[in-house]
């Protein structure tokens, strides 16, 4: 998430409302799946000793993987409520000493100097930021040379997200509480090929990629017509 300061920004009141029920949302099998399809990107990569960004760490479940792989990792968010959360699930101690989180006001400008991590997990967030490129080149500016990038984004050709946008869109004229209610605040999707090119575009190859993020079986989740989101592993070229 990103931008702006908490009052103009209603996607960042929206992710507060949802902190306390985040980590379970993460505990239910569509979200385990999609993370599992993402993580997956990374496969055997040796990840000890090195120091990665989460950019949008919500109560930090995906920054506790990460650690959890010998990393150390460091979460920004701009909701308070989500990286109070990510405080308070760090209670192990083995990965407690190798995690922080921090409250930023935007990804969309770092705080953090040139080269500084191994690594950036961008998961679900770039569709709720007003500048997408703006993200991305200040995702290469932290990166260090060959340093890699997992991010997830909308997958624009998913059949099943269109149908929960015209779901949502129905019942947005019905109720103040819409079906789909993130999608009042997700507004950037892409096709594989076009965010390869925004990743060109940025000093980032794409290395692999997949498609995930619906309940449906990993057979059809990992579809280009099915799965809600393309998770893609990239990596900063200089």
């Amino acid at each position: 998430m990103a931008t702006m300061g908490q009052i103009e920004r209603p996607e960042i009141r929206f992710h507060d409302e949802i902190s306390s029920a985040w980590e379970t949302l993460h505990r239910g099998r569509t979200f385990k799946a999609r993370t599992a399809a993402m993580f997956g990107l990374l496969g055997t990569t040796d990840l000890s000793g090195q120091h990665w960004l989460d950019a949008g760490c919500g109560t930090g479940t995906l920054a506790r993987l990460l650690a959890a792989r010998n990393c150390n990792v460091t979460g920004v968010d701009a909701s308070p409520d989500m990286v109070a959360a990510a405080r308070a699930h760090r209670t192990d101690g083995r990965l407690a000493e190798r995690l922080t989180f921090r409250q930023i006001p935007t990804i969309e400008s770092l705080p953090f100097t040139d080269r500084a991590f191994d690594g950036v997990l961008c998961a679900s967030v770039l569709e709720y930021v007003l500048d997408v490129a703006r993200c991305l080149a200040e995702i290469h500016r932290v990166l260090k040379p060959d340093g890699l990038l997992l991010v997830s984004i909308p997958n624009r050709g998913s059949l099943l997200r269109r149908s929960y946008k015209l779901a949502h869109a129905a019942s947005l004229r019905m109720s103040p509480r819409p079906l789909f209610r993130y999608l009042t605040y997700s507004k950037f999707d892409a096709s594989l090929a076009a965010m390869q090119n925004l990743l060109r575009q940025h000093g980032l190859s794409m290395l692999a990629a997949g498609f995930a993020g619906s309940p449906l079986p990993p057979a059809l989740d990992r579809r280009a017509a099915v799965g809600t989101l393309i998770n893609v592993l990239a990596r900063r070229d200089d």
